[in-house]
């Protein structure tokens, strides 16, 4: 039962973030001419454009350099921890893609993560960056020694696939924490919590910005491309059994 309600908010979670998608990508595109970007980039950025009025707290970093490709990263390592929890073999099948991408998950974030307003902010979300990559190396170290760690190389794996869920994950703890906030002082006043009508200050001068957004275009569309559409194709292909008669 446990394991069909972490796959549930596991699947939730990256639905979710699915449909932020169009709307990042379109940011940089609508920001001089669409009202709502120019309040500034927002994590909860399809709410902004579903509900009238709503808004959310603002974000440092660029649009596609660090938000499109940190939800496809995202999203690809929750999807792969739901699809172990159906299948436990593939735990470890693919555990070192799961692991690779989980560090290059927690790189890309950490520079965004030491750019929080609040000391707390900043020890948490960099402190998660650092578990997930620690834990992913964790991984890799139980996947080169499989057999010599035996009855128990299941359980060190599940233990370090958990950890990077988690921190995964705690971006949407944040996130609906926040949206619950909005919506419990909706409730009270009829009006949605206002932060301002000008992007956050460090907006457009982050580490993020002195690399060309080509480049983390090109990084969006080619994952998508690659990592979603023509390698579950082609193990798909592969993995089908040959059902043609001699």
């Amino acid at each position: 039962m446990l394991k069909k309600i972490v796959i549930i908010f596991l699947v939730g979670l990256c639905l979710w973030n699915l449909t932020k998608l169009p709307y990042i990508i379109l940011f940089d595109i609508n920001d001089m001419t669409d009202a709502y970007a120019r309040h500034g980039l927002e994590g909860s950025i399809n709410l902004g454009h579903w509900i009238d009025g709503y808004h959310g707290g603002k974000l440092k970093s660029p649009s596609i350099n660090f938000l499109a490709v940190h939800a496809v990263i995202g999203i690809t390592v929750l999807i792969m921890m739901a699809m172990s929890l159906v299948k436990t073999e593939l735990r470890r099948k693919y555990g070192l893609t799961f692991f690779l991408f989980a560090i290059l998950l927690g790189l890309h974030t950490l520079p965004a993560a030491l750019l929080m307003d609040s000391t707390f902010k900043r020890y948490l979300f960099s402190g998660t960056c650092i578990t997930v990559i620690g834990a992913a190396i964790f991984g890799l170290f139980v996947l080169r020694n499989y057999e010599r760690y035996q009855p128990s190389s299941e359980k060190y794996l599940l233990i370090a696939y958990s950890l990077i869920t988690l921190g995964a994950y705690g971006a949407g703890f944040a996130e609906f924490f926040q949206i619950g906030k909005n919506i419990v002082n909706y409730v009270k006043t009829n009006v949605w919590p206002e932060y301002g009508d000008l992007p956050d200050k460090l907006y457009g001068h982050t580490w993020f910005d002195t690399i060309p957004e080509i480049v983390g275009l090109a990084v969006f569309v080619l994952w998508i491309l690659i990592i979603w559409i023509i390698i579950p194709v082609k193990l798909y292909r592969t993995s089908k059994p040959d059902t043609l008669k001699e």
